[in-house]
């Protein structure tokens, strides 16, 4: 009896890894050998009460088979007993075996709906953009991509995101930039998955994409924390891709918390042998933001400058071999040269075929013009109000610059609690002031900015001074319109400015040390800041008579590279509240200038 009890229990056990692991084929399997069992019952029982059937095998094939196969056959039998037993194998033979072959296959098909709606399973791509992890920034990166012109875009986003959550969200941001049935035209794919599973990253074809953007978790860190579990994340997703061993060393950006992060993500690049092949780019945007928020404290119109350099409308920055700065800056047509390395120059073109056309007889006139200094600097009080995690590179930022131009900056840090001592202490001083305000971006998702509307509120209640300067920080940019009509210099939305570079980045990994001198605000060797942009009006740094007209805006870049001794370039130029980086063909566009509209330069020493 244990051993009838034992076996049991081992076909029981046996039944049920099976019924786990391939479920359809063991119904499959069970059902046709309940199926089996009964034509053999079936035969059997018709070789008793039809003498017809001579044996076994007679009444298996001639019988009970053909009843269930050729329903037509039962038609033909007279004895009503067999024509019963009959009609009771053609029953049961549909309900068990056809019936269950149904049920299999609707159920398979619901099954690949299903994938497909989930995009789970194998996603087949070429040449597309990976996007890992999912946060608030990813809807604008994918919305800004619209405006790529070389290359026709593909994306597939694989995070841990429900995907109707995400298609909405995508589908709001690309509104926004009145492309309203965008999504349905543009290839974006959102996949529910984990991006450190090896086999969700296979499935997302990362083996044929042209870049990977890992992002990131956005978990607040504080300084000397250390690497926090959002970045852990990341670079555990950059061991997983390298332990793929793809045979395609594809660029890939991870977007960090911690600037402590960059020079750990640097090492395993150098370090980990699976790695060592790729181009990791680890770009700390919190510190980028930080900056332009210092710069933007600086000069209110650098903002605007920033976010038509990382768009991808008019001019953009690329790379040109095998040109100097003077060649391309003399002959070439279309373009700018902004910085020249040991690998390759860097210049703004409209668009990569336009860098390389040039016109060898072009014969640019340098007029004699006489220039002004630049003004740098600035005497000012700074508050800052709210805490988040670019606080700190936006101290770090202002007092890289004092140190450079001799500024006088009194920054300091207010608590949101004690905003109404800060507004007696300005009122009862004159020095010019700016109040940033930031987000508080530990904040649930829906309560983003929150802090912020509560602060310009009060702000606006009861601070008597006109002449304050107010900047503020936003994270989602649809509460731009609600602080429109509110006395703020400048809004600067950190998840829009963030998506345009980090798409920037995507697309053309190689001008990643370009922006990178262009944001940091640091000497060089040479004690001076190189790289940077400055914002002048044409008033007050050109000695002439206006309007002031150049037959070209090849001809005032020249001019103007002369008389500032090679040491500054325009590049654009601000009429009203117009952002305009020079395009097109610069050598046979003219150009008048007011003494109201401002120059965009390049400051290269």
């Amino acid at each position: 009896m244990k051993k009838l009890k034992k076996t049991l229990a081992n076909a029981r056990s046996a039944i049920s890894v099976k019924t786990h692991k391939t479920p359809r084929l063991f119904v499959i399997m069970t059902m046709l050998m309940i199926n089996v069992a009964i034509l053999v019952i079936a035969a059997i029982v018709a070789m008793i009460i039809d003498d017809s059937f001579t044996n076994f095998i007679d009444a298996f094939a001639h019988g009970s088979v053909m009843w269930l196969l050729t329903p037509n056959a039962i038609l033909e039998l007279e004895q009503p007993s067999t024509l019963f037993l009959a009609v009771l194998v053609l029953i049961t033979g549909l309900v068990l075996f056809t019936g269950t072959i149904i049920a299999l296959a609707t159920n398979a098909i619901k099954d690949y709906f299903d994938k497909k709606r989930t995009t789970s399973g194998k996603v087949y791509l070429q040449n597309h953009i990976l996007i890992l992890n999912w946060n608030s920034k990813v809807p604008e990166l994918v919305s800004d991509l619209l405006y790529v012109k070389s290359r026709q875009i593909k994306v597939l986003i694989l995070a841990e995101v429900d995907k109707h959550v995400a298609e909405l969200a995508l589908r709001s941001a690309l509104q926004k930039k009145g492309k309203k049935d965008a999504l349905k035209h543009f290839d974006v794919l959102v996949k529910s998955g984990n991006p450190l599973s090896k086999a969700e990253l296979l499935e997302s074809s990362v083996d044929t994409c042209d870049t990977v953007i890992v992002m990131n978790k956005e978990q607040t860190v504080a300084p000397g924390e250390g690497l926090g579990q959002s970045d852990l994340n990341v670079i555990k997703i950059l061991l997983s891709i390298g332990h793929l061993g793809l045979s395609r060393q594809i660029p890939i950006v991870a977007e960090i918390k911690a600037f402590e992060s960059k020079e750990k993500i640097r090492t395993i690049n150098r370090s980990v042998a699976s790695l060592k092949s790729y181009r990791l780019i680890p770009i700390c945007f919190d510190r980028r933001l930080g900056q332009i928020m210092a710069q933007t404290i600086m000069q209110k119109d650098i903002e605007d400058v920033y976010l038509e350099m990382f768009s991808f409308r008019g001019a953009e920055v690329y790379t040109l071999e095998g040109v100097s700065f003077e060649e391309c800056l003399r002959v070439h047509t279309h373009t700018i040269p902004l910085e020249e390395t040991q690998e390759h120059l860097y210049v703004l073109a409209p668009d990569n075929a336009a860098k390389n056309l040039r016109d060898d007889r072009l014969n640019v006139e340098v007029e004699p013009l006489k220039v002004k200094p630049f003004h740098e600097k600035i005497v000012r009080d700074v508050y800052i109000v709210g805490d988040n995690n670019k606080r700190r590179f936006i101290a770090e930022s202002l007092a890289a610059y004092e140190r450079l131009h001799g500024s006088s900056f009194q920054s300091s840090y207010r608590e949101k609690e004690k905003l109404d001592e800060l507004l007696e202490e300005l009122d009862e001083k004159n020095r010019p002031a700016t109040i940033l305000l930031l987000s508080e971006e530990h904040e649930d998702v829906n309560k983003h900015d929150a802090n912020v509307i509560d602060n310009l509120l009060y702000i606006e209640t009861h601070l008597k001074r006109d002449d304050v300067r107010i900047i503020v920080e936003l994270l989602d940019p649809k509460n731009d319109p609600l602080i429109k009509d509110f006395n703020i210099e400048n809004t600067i939305i950190s998840n829009k400015i963030i998506s345009l570079l980090l798409s920037k980045l995507a697309i053309f990994p190689e001008t990643e040390q370009f922006y990178d001198d262009l944001l940091t605000i640091e000497p060089h060797e040479s004690g001076k800041e190189e790289e940077s942009v400055h914002i002048e009006d044409a008033g007050a740094i050109l000695d002439a008579s206006f309007p002031k007209r150049f037959e070209s805006v090849k001809a005032m870049v020249v001019t103007l590279y002369e008389a500032y001794g090679k040491k500054a370039i325009p590049i654009g130029a601000i009429f009203g509240e117009d952002v305009q980086l020079f395009s097109g063909d610069l050598s046979k566009t003219p150009i008048t200038l007011e003494a109201a509209d401002k120059l965009v330069f390049l400051k290269l020493a």
